[in-house]
């Protein structure tokens, strides 16, 4: 290292020892190219030190005392401000181009955390989420739907039920899902046009069949709910809501308390309805062969709407008149 042009031609008067009982001796203090020159009043060159060993010894009674021993038996006592300033400031910026292993280890340890926790914060959730959903047992998750359907119901009151009514039903299930299953219930819950449980069962709105000629609106919504599920399980929804804490307790006990399924049966009663792809919806209108404008004008769906849609002409109805009046009629009890 050159030492720093502006102290080049700067010197200074110090009292410097060899050993720590040796007599102390007025020096001449410079700089060299990568040391400090301690030269006697002739200017004859005694000492050099090395710019990156020189280590701060303490205060004197005028000045600073500097040492380039570990025992700090070779001192050099320094009064002269400008001097003192110099020393520092070139150490300075030796220390500055000197490598630093401690801090690349700090800088290192520090970039590991922030990435682990970046991993805790937004992965971790979401796949111990993902994990708690897919390991529930068929009946474990039949149980769920059955306790949040008890809740909901507390707000809409009961499922609707005629024995021709449900015979329709069975019908319109056959239609949407290929079998009938007993999945599909009708209920009065406001303005939630429809929602599914965990263990399959969807629930459809009365409103639905209102003032509809066919079936075809609430048998598309049948099929969102259905999308819906080939997206995404309803559990997974469910531990989501009850967040990582909550989650980490079920897998451990494999329970979950009522207060948080019932928070999430509100929140599905009262929540906006989620929109999965295009794609899968209309496969599955593909499938039921079941005219998706309907469906697609009434949910604001225009990604569905197709320039011909041809089951809209040519379709086999989903209920003939007499189930279609029957199912219409099956909340009247």
């Amino acid at each position: 290292m050159t030492a720093i042009k502006e102290f080049e031609r700067l010197e200074s008067l110090g009292l410097w020892r060899d050993l720590k009982d040796s007599q102390r001796r007025e020096v001449v203090v410079s700089f060299g190219e990568s040391t400090l020159v301690l030269s006697d009043i002739n200017n004859r060159p005694i000492t050099h030190w090395s710019l990156a060993a020189i280590e701060d010894a303490g205060n004197s009674e005028n000045g600073i005392i500097f040492t380039v021993d570990d025992l700090g038996e070779e001192t050099l006592e320094i009064d002269d401000q400008i001097m003192i300033s110099a020393i520092y400031k070139i150490k300075a910026s030796i220390e500055a181009r000197r490598p630093h292993p401690g801090r690349l280890r700090l800088f290192l340890g520090a970039s590991i955390l922030i990435s682990f926790l970046g991993v805790s914060i937004f992965w971790l959730p979401n796949a111990l989420t993902q994990y708690a959903s897919n390991i529930v047992p068929d009946s474990k998750a039949v149980e769920i739907g059955e306790v949040i359907l008890k809740s909901i119901q507390k707000t809409t009151g009961s499922t609707c039920s005629t024995p021709l009514g449900e015979r329709a039903l069975r019908r319109l299930e056959n239609r949407v899902i290929g079998s009938p299953s007993n999945r599909i219930q009708i209920i009065e819950m406001g303005n939630r046009p429809s929602l599914h449980l965990p263990g399959g069962n969807i629930l459809l709105n009365y409103r639905l069949t209102l003032n509809e000629p066919n079936a075809n609106l609430i048998a598309g919504y049948a099929i969102l709910e259905r999308a819906i599920e080939d997206e995404k399980s309803p559990l997974f929804d469910l531990f989501k809501s009850m967040g990582l804490k909550k989650t980490l307790k079920f897998l451990g006990t494999g329970d979950i308390d009522n207060s948080d399924l019932e928070y999430f049966a509100n929140k599905q009663l009262f929540g906006s309805l989620s929109a999965p792809k295009a794609d899968t919806i209309s496969e599955l209108f593909n499938v039921a062969e079941i005219p998706r404008t309907r469906f697609a004008n009434h949910a604001n769906r225009s990604d569905l709407l197709i320039a011909n849609d041809l089951m809209a002409e040519e379709y086999l109805p989903i209920l003939d008149e007499v189930d279609w009046l029957n199912l219409q009629e099956i909340c009247e009890n």
